[in-house]
């Protein structure tokens, strides 16, 4: 199908829009001042690791706090002293993790071409509201359906399942009118694809979590950067 078909647009946010690594790792200080300079990768495996372990075992736990036991469970995989203030800390920064420079201009392209943007995200309500006020600038989202309102995380096929009911019921349009826009393969591209609905890969630098181990997830669509995306959604929307 051509990008020009797609009237609704499903946005993963940490990885995609936000900077999901990035934030993590300015809200590392007091593991990394302890560790010197961990093997990045090596650093980001554990905390995926960790993290998809307890969305799994506990879906309706808030993001926040499941941060919170990925710091712990890091900080003993590495022999590391871990506070509880640190902790929650660490938790708590979700909403300030900054957002990729390209992010709000293009999300504010893609509105005015007449797409619903449509967020889907492994995050709670509140950690969420931050990270909206820094991505609305000119435009609104159209709806936003979060780990905590759905009850599961991604990859849990349950997440695309309201995606998918919502999107009807909120707007009318059917799996074929929608189009994943996510970095994350693991959580995003793979089990959309197993529901029927096709992806844009955004292929961020230096992603990790969700990407490297899934060079074999084949997505339908794929940009280097959201800017890229509007552009080719623009010239593919143009009369």
């Amino acid at each position: 199908m051509s990008l020009a078909s797609y009237k609704v647009l499903l946005f993963d946010c940490y990885g995609t829009l936000v900077d999901w690594e990035g934030g993590m790792l300015n809200n590392l200080g007091p593991l990394l001042e302890q560790s010197g300079s961990p093997d990045r990768d090596k650093l980001f495996s554990a905390i995926g690791h960790h993290e998809g372990r307890v969305q799994t075992e506990t879906p309706t736990m808030l993001y926040s706090q499941v941060l919170e036991k990925v710091y712990s469970a890091v900080a003993k995989d590495l022999n590391l002293k871990c506070e509880d203030a640190d902790a929650k800390a660490f938790g708590a920064s979700v909403g300030a993790w900054p957002t990729f420079p390209d992010s709000s201009e293009a999300l504010r392209r893609l509105s005015e071409l007449g797409l619903k943007l449509v967020i889907l995200s492994n995050v709670d309500n509140i950690s969420f509201e931050g990270s909206k006020q820094q991505l609305e600038k000119g435009y609104h989202f159209d709806a936003i359906y979060t780990a905590e309102k759905i009850g599961s995380y991604k990859p849990s096929l349950r997440n695309f399942d309201y995606a998918i009911e919502n999107v009807k019921e909120d707007f009318g349009f059917d799996p074929k009118d929608i189009l994943i826009v996510a970095n994350s393969k693991y959580h995003d591209v793979q089990p959309g694809h197993k529901k029927g609905l096709k992806a844009a890969w955004i292929d961020r630098e230096k992603a990790f979590m969700g990407v490297a181990a899934y060079k074999d997830v084949i997505p339908d669509f794929q940009f280097s950067n959201m800017a890229d995306f509007a552009s080719a959604m623009a010239k593919a929307k143009s009369p």
